[in-house]
């Protein structure tokens, strides 16, 4: 958001997986409250992969890997534009219509539901 204020004329994306938005997202209500309107792009496979070997426990009991939920009613139910993307053919005129609606004003949410997937980047040594 502070980006967006300080380049309004620019498109701003905010990138984050479905374990980010447990964290991050309420900024998604500040967002049309204070009439920002950033993009917010969700990658919603449902697993935290990065804190697999940190959680065996929790997730053995608890199933604590496990992400659910329907993000882009969340954005919705909170004042942004949003919209939920199953298929890849759908990416691009999901963003464009975000764009559009960033550019009228409104802040927006696209979801992408992905495929659960434990690989994750690895700093080289």
């Amino acid at each position: 958001m502070g980006a967006k204020l300080e380049a309004p004329d620019k498109v701003c994306i905010n990138l984050m997986g479905d374990a980010a938005i447990g964290m991050t997202g309420m900024d998604i209500e500040t967002a049309p409250r204070a009439k920002i309107p950033i993009i917010t792009v969700v990658l919603n496979n449902g697993f935290m992969a990065a804190e697999t070997h940190a959680t065996p426990i929790a997730s053995e009991k608890y199933d604590a890997l496990t992400q659910t939920g329907d993000y882009s009613a969340v954005a919705r139910a909170l004042g942004a534009w949003s919209e939920r993307v199953t298929t890849p053919d759908q990416i691009v005129p999901a963003i464009q219509r975000a764009i559009k609606v960033t550019e009228a004003g409104q802040p927006a949410l696209v979801e992408f539901l992905t495929k659960q997937e434990t690989a994750v980047s690895q700093p080289i040594r």
